[in-house]
C-alpha cells in the first residue's frame, strides 16, 4: 500500500488486476485513517475516480475490500522474504524492516479492523500470518538456540510489535532511516534477555462495584472484543440482564461510555506519577505502561484501538494526553541517552510503547509468569538500540 491517496483521482480505463489492486489500496488505507465502519463503498470509489456501480464489478462489499487490502499487504511482505531465504537473522530483519515501512497500513488492519472480515476469509488470512510468525520465530531459534520454544516465541511477538509499530503513528521523512532503526531495534528485542520468576507489581483489578461502574466494565470488555461500532447499548445491557433504555440513567449514549473508559485508563497512567520527577525517570514511565497493560488489558486494548471512535472534544483531549505520554517517554530517552538522534530516539519510543501492547493484548502471553520480567526487559532493550548510522 504505497500509492499517495487523494480526495479523487482521474478516471483511467485500467485492467482488471490493476484496478483491484488499486481499489484494495485504496481502501486499506480509508479503513486505516478512518475505521472500517466510516468508510463507505463510494468512499473507496471516489478515492480512485470511478463510481460506486464500477466498483460493485469488483467487489461484492467491504469485507471483500478489507481482506483484498491486507492480502495485498501480505503478498508484498511473503515477496520479501521469498527473496531472503534462510538468512541470518539481521538480514531477515533488514527485509521485514523495509515492508513494514512500504506496508505500514497491514499491521493496524490486522490488529483493529480484520475482526470486522467474516470468519472465512479471516482464517485465510490468519493462516497466512500465521506462517509469517512461524517463519519469524524460526529465525530467532536459529539466532538463538538456547532459548525454548516459548521463549523464541514471545522474542518474535516482541519484535514483530516493533516492525508493526510505523502503522500507529505519523511516517518518518527518510524511510530507508526509519527501515534501519526498525531493523536495529527488531533485532534488540529479538536478543533480550529472558529472565524468569517475573512478577507484576500492577494491583489486582478490582471488581466493579455499582451499577455504573459494572456497565462500564461490561461495555469496554465488548468494545475489546469486537470494537466499538459493532457494539450496541443493547448488546451491553443485554449481558447484565438490563433493558436497552435503562441505560440511559448512568450513559446518556455509547459514546460517554467510551469517554469514560478512557478517562479510567488515563487515570491509570498518571496515578503514580505522584511529582514532575517521577515524569523524567524512564524506568517508572515504563513500568507505569506495562502495570496498566497486564492488569488490566481489555481497558488497554481500548484506550489503543478506540480513540478514532472518540468524540471530537474528547479526542483531542485524549491526543493531547497521548501526544504528552509519548513526550514523557522522549526527554527521559534523551536525558539517559544524550547520544541518539532525535528523529531514532522517537522512533524507538513509538516501539517500545508498541511491545507492551502487543504482548499484553494478543494471545495469552499475559497469562505467562515470565511475561512482567520478560516484557519489561524486552521493552528496555529497544530503548537501548544502538545509535544507527546509516
Amino acid at each position: 500500500m504505497t500509492r499517495p491517496l487523494s480526495g479523487s483521482a482521474p478516471r483511467t480505463r485500467l485492467p482488471t488486476a490493476q484496478r483491484r489492486a488499486q481499489l484494495a489500496d485504496a481502501a486499506g488505507r480509508l479503513f486505516r485513517l478512518r475505521g472500517f465502519h466510516q468508510v463507505s463503498m463510494a468512499d473507496v470509489a471516489g478515492a480512485v475516480g470511478i463510481t460506486a456501480p464500477a466498483l460493485y464489478r469488483h467487489y461484492a462489499d467491504k469485507q471483500e475490500l478489507l481482506a483484498a487490502a491486507v492480502g495485498g499487504a501480505l503478498d508484498v511482505v511473503e515477496e520479501a522474504l521469498a527473496r531472503a531465504p534462510e538468512v541470518p537473522l539481521d538480514a531477515f530483519l533488514d527485509v521485514m524492516a523495509g515492508a513494514a515501512v512500504a506496508e505500514h497500513d497491514l499491521w493496524v488492519l490486522l490488529q483493529r479492523e480484520l475482526r470486522h472480515v467474516d470468519a472465512d476469509r479471516r482464517a485465510a488470512l490468519d493462516r497466512r500470518f500465521g506462517a509469517l510468525a512461524r517463519r519469524f520465530t524460526a529465525a530467532i531459534a536459529r539466532d538463538r538456540p538456547a532459548l525454548t520454544g516459548t521463549q523464541a516465541r514471545f522474542c518474535a511477538t516482541g519484535a514483530l510489535a516493533v516492525l508493526a509499530s510505523p502503522s500507529t503513528h505519523r511516517r518518518e521523512p527518510d524511510p530507508a532511516r526509519h527501515g534501519a532503526v526498525l531493523a536495529a531495534a527488531a533485532l534488540a528485542a529479538s536478543r533480550a534477555r529472558w529472565a524468569t520468576g517475573g512478577r507484576s507489581d500492577a494491583p489486582a483489578r478490582p471488581a466493579p462495584g455499582g451499577r455504573s461502574e459494572q456497565l462500564l466494565d461490561t461495555a469496554v470488555g465488548l468494545f475489546a472484543a469486537r470494537g466499538y461500532q459493532a457494539v450496541s447499548l443493547d448488546d451491553i445491557a443485554a449481558e447484565l440482564g438490563m433493558a436497552g433504555p435503562s441505560i440511559y440513567h448512568w450513559y446518556p449514549t455509547k459514546a460517554d461510555l467510551l469517554v469514560a473508559a478512557f478517562s479510567a485508563a488515563g487515570d491509570r497512567l498518571t496515578a503514580r506519577h505522584t511529582s514532575p520527577a517521577d515524569l523524567d525517570d524512564l524506568d517508572d514511565l515504563v513500568a507505569g505502561y506495562v502495570e496498566l497493560g497486564l492488569a488490566d488489558r481489555l481497558l488497554f486494548a481500548v484506550y489503543v484501538l478506540e480513540a478514532k471512535n472518540l468524540p471530537p472534544e474528547a479526542a483531542r483531549r485524549v491526543r493531547q494526553a497521548l501526544a504528552a505520554d509519548v513526550t514523557a517517554w522522549l526527554v527521559a530517552l534523551s536525558r539517559a541517552r544524550p547520544e541518539l538522534p532525535a528523529d531514532q530516539a522517537l522512533v524507538l519510543v513509538h516501539a517500545a510503547r508498541a511491545v507492551v501492547q502487543d504482548v499484553v493484548r494478543l494471545g495469552r502471553w499475559h497469562e505467562h509468569p515470565d511475561t512482567p520480567t520478560a516484557l519489561r526487559a524486552t521493552v528496555q532493550a529497544v530503548l537501548d538500540t544502538p545509535v544507527v548510522d546509516r
